[in-house]
């Protein structure tokens, strides 16, 4: 969320910057309109859109060989879900969002009933279409949709009145009430934002040039009749009225006209839209990994990791039925992020909060089109070292790959269990104990035991866990003495094996049958 908010404001500032600079006092209204209305929702939803760069794999660790084996796990973390008992800051600011979001749409429902109040009380009557209503009372006309606002008729000249239903008339055919909902509906969401507030006020300009060159037919009359309402009592947000806006700017918009050389500066808006593309929306070059020794730059985060281990590992060979035993490396893992240390000993790991059972779920369901593109057999997600920060966020992962059994026969779970009765003495494997049970978690790491996935298969597989893995439900963060800290994610079931059949996924259910997602 706070990487969102930069991003949007930091489109809206330079947008309005560039809009004050090059177009704010050039009589193109129609442009300023557009360009104004394009940028807020350029800003407002650009930040939430995602491309990616497909050409080369950006994680570090991706780039290892197809054939490098997974990286080992020692131990198995038995983590126990335990429930907050505190509120964190980020609470406490969701309450004071809500509270203002609660306050600004108070206002709304107060104008919205003034509003109400005035249609209800006042004089109705019927003229060139619009429905006038008179409502004894001080203020500038005012419309709201196909319906007029005026103290009185009586008070205004029969040019007056024109002016009055020229002004309103223009503002009801460009459809300014629907930028007047759309600003309403942004005021509420991003109440705190001081950004939205000046785009709603130049906006409200741009209507009122628009609307003022309809009805301004003698300029010094005009003039003068918008310096008298510019004394009267203003008219309510939901409506367009005479003395909203500054009345000195208007006057002399009235009488300016751009020259052509100016139509030069609308160009501006081309660098813009592209610079905002690149720079402020999630893609691929903002995701990327950039290693620098036993530093990784990855989302805006800094990650200086471990040195890499070495170890050894055993595997059984499905055809000699012997075991073999070959030396691994362990993936380097984080150990600080953006300078501060990253937290091994915690008294709650992280918790996936989701409605799947755990974040492998969460991904392989969510993978089904990708997934189901892969041949028929078995296949492991293999990623490591998932950390997540203290809001709940995945800040780092690494993907190591998918791969796929040499033949559906040739495999079973992937957390193969071994009959300690038929395991050779003289050779055992390596087991650790799982619910009361022992089981061999070195089999995938065979290297001959996989056979390899095409590379494009493994982008389009590697993008969409990107994607995933930015986008997951939060999790509860692991906790230090009631605090939140980073820590590191372990799901014991990203060793399982999940099955691809006529293209459709299959995952193993408590009872250790393939069931379809």
């Amino acid at each position: 969320m706070l990487q969102y908010l930069i991003n949007a404001s930091a489109i809206w500032l330079i947008s309005l910057v560039l809009f004050d600079a090059f177009l704010r006092r050039e009589s193109y209204h129609n442009y300023n309109r557009f360009y104004l209305l394009f940028t807020f929702l350029l800003g407002a939803l650009l930040p939430l859109w995602q491309w990616q760069d497909n050409s080369s794999p950006f994680s570090g660790t991706f780039q290892k060989p197809i054939e490098q084996v997974i990286a080992a796990k020692q131990t198995i973390v038995s983590a126990t879900t335990q429930a907050a008992t505190s509120i964190d800051w980020q609470q406490w600011l969701l309450v004071i969002y809500l509270i203002g979001v609660f306050a600004a749409l108070c206002l709304l429902i107060i104008d919205s009933i003034r509003l109400l109040a005035y249609y209800r009380k006042g004089k109705k009557s019927i003229q060139y279409g619009w429905t006038i209503i008179q409502t004894g009372k001080e203020h500038a006309p005012f419309s709201f949709m196909n319906t007029l606002f005026v103290g009185s008729i009586k008070q205004y000249s029969p040019k007056e009145w024109n002016m009055i239903l020229a002004h309103e008339k223009r503002h009801t055919t460009l459809l300014h009430f629907a930028d007047l909902l759309l600003m309403q509906v942004a005021r509420i969401i991003f109440w705190f934002h001081p950004l939205v507030y000046l785009y709603n006020n130049r906006l409200l300009l741009v209507h009122e040039y628009q609307a003022d060159n309809a009805s301004a037919q003698k300029l010094q009359v005009y003039g003068t009749f918008l310096v008298e309402q510019a004394l009267l009592q203003s008219a309510p947000s939901l409506s367009h009225s005479f003395n909203r806006s500054p009345i000195k700017n208007r006057i002399v918009m009235l009488t300016h006209r751009s020259s052509a050389a100016s139509r030069t500066r609308m160009l501006v808006f081309i660098p813009l839209a592209l610079v905002c593309i690149i720079c402020f929306s999630k893609n691929s070059f903002s995701q990327r990994f950039e290693r620098n020794g036993n530093t990784v730059t990855y989302r805006g985060n800094t990650f200086e990791l471990s040195d890499a281990k070495y170890d050894t590992t055993s595997y059984l060979d499905p055809v000699t039925g012997k075991w073999h035993t070959t030396i691994i490396e362990t993936t380097p893992a984080p150990i600080t992020m953006n300078g501060k240390p990253i937290a091994k000993d915690v008294d709650q790991k992280p918790v996936f909060t989701g409605s799947d059972k755990d974040l492998r779920d969460y991904l392989l369901k969510n993978m089904k089109g990708e997934l189901g593109k892969l041949n028929d057999g078995l296949y492991t997600l293999n990623i490591s070292n998932i950390f997540v920060d203290e809001n709940g966020r995945i800040v780092y992962f690494d993907y190591d790959n998918m791969k796929r059994s040499k033949t559906l026969n040739e495999a079973e779970d992937p957390v193969q269990h071994v009959s300690t009765s038929t395991a050779a003495a003289s050779d055992p494997p390596i087991q650790v104990t799982l619910g009361g049970q022992n089981y061999a978690l070195n089999r995938n790491t065979d290297p001959d035991y996989y056979e390899q996935i095409s590379k494009n298969n493994q982008l389009e597989i590697y993008n969409k866990v990107c994607l995933l893995m930015e986008t997951a439900p939060a999790f509860e963060p692991a906790t230090i003495a009631g605090r939140n800290a980073i820590s590191d994610y372990f799901c014991v079931s990203f060793r399982n094996h999940f099955q691809i059949k006529n293209h459709k996924v299959y995952d193993v259910d408590k009872n250790g049958a393939y069931k379809e997602m």
